[in-house]
């Protein structure tokens, strides 16, 4: 019995201790706890901003971003930048076109409008040379010598005998094609009474520039009746194939044979 009494003494006794022991313990997790709790709510506080008003400003929850996704926004900027690049250089280009277009068609219509403008000074030039040669006509039968259905003019301008069937042309006629004794006679004493009492030779429209010996008037139509000079110190024509082309001496009306470059006074007929 007494042992039964002590073991039963025993227990009770440890029973004690453990509960003290226990309730310690929870008491030192409690203020564990607790002084945790107080800590987390002092940080979270410290976190917080103060607006101006006086209320507190939660800040906005962080996460740790990447370096996946940092290259990923990165290679996303940089193609919106090149997207905006290529939208602005389309503008450009378009703009370009636009621009080009318009010039093109301002070109387009000065182009048509110096066609025009050359129409009309082609039209002015034909009709500035038919004017001249109408006046070079009525000059020529007014100030020169008429005979039959012809007018004779003599120009005191020296010249070749080319320059001087361009001249003869350009004034509505030709130079001067005495074609029988009549119109020959009568050329020689009208050229006779301009230049005397002098002795100056002018063109007329004779050559045989196409064949030696063959002589043509500037019609081309062959001449029949000849007026050379005849003289025992000097008888025409007399230079063979250096001198092709046919002058009239204003003295006695003879015909002589000269080089055509050489420039001296012409005659030149138009139409009655």
């Amino acid at each position: 019995m007494e042992i039964a009494a002590f073991i039963v003494t025993v227990l009770c006794l440890s029973s004690l201790s453990f509960g003290d022991t226990g309730s310690e313990g929870s008491d030192d997790q409690e203020d564990t706890g607790n002084s945790t709790l107080i800590q987390n709510a002092e940080m979270r506080d410290e976190e917080r901003t103060e607006r101006g008003d006086g209320m507190l400003i939660e800040p906005e929850p962080t996460s740790p971003v990447s370096d996946m996704d940092n290259n990923y926004n990165y290679v996303l900027s940089r193609l919106a930048a090149m997207d905006q690049a290529i939208h602005r250089l389309n503008v450009g280009h378009y703009t370009l076109d636009v621009k080009v277009t318009q010039i093109l068609e301002r070109i387009t219509r000065l182009d048509n409008k110096l066609s025009e403008m050359e129409d009309s000074l082609q039209q002015v030039s034909h009709f500035s040379k038919e004017n001249r040669k109408e006046i070079g006509r009525l000059e020529g039968c007014q100030k020169g010598r008429r005979v039959g259905y012809k007018c004779f003019l003599v120009y005191r301008v020296y010249d070749t005998y080319a320059g001087a069937a361009q001249k003869c042309l350009e004034r509505g006629g030709r130079m001067a094609m005495p074609r029988d004794r009549k119109e020959q006679e009568a050329l020689a004493e009208y050229v006779r009474a301009v230049f005397q009492p002098g002795n100056w030779p002018v063109w007329l429209g004779i050559n045989d520039l196409r064949s030696e010996g063959l002589y043509l008037f500037e019609d081309t139509t062959r001449v029949t009746y000849f007026q050379w000079r005849k003289h025992f110190l000097s008888s025409q024509p007399d230079g063979g194939k250096r001198e092709n082309c046919v002058s009239m001496s204003s003295d006695d009306g003879d015909w002589w044979d000269n080089y055509c470059d050489r420039r001296m006074y012409y005659l030149c007929e138009f139409e009655a």
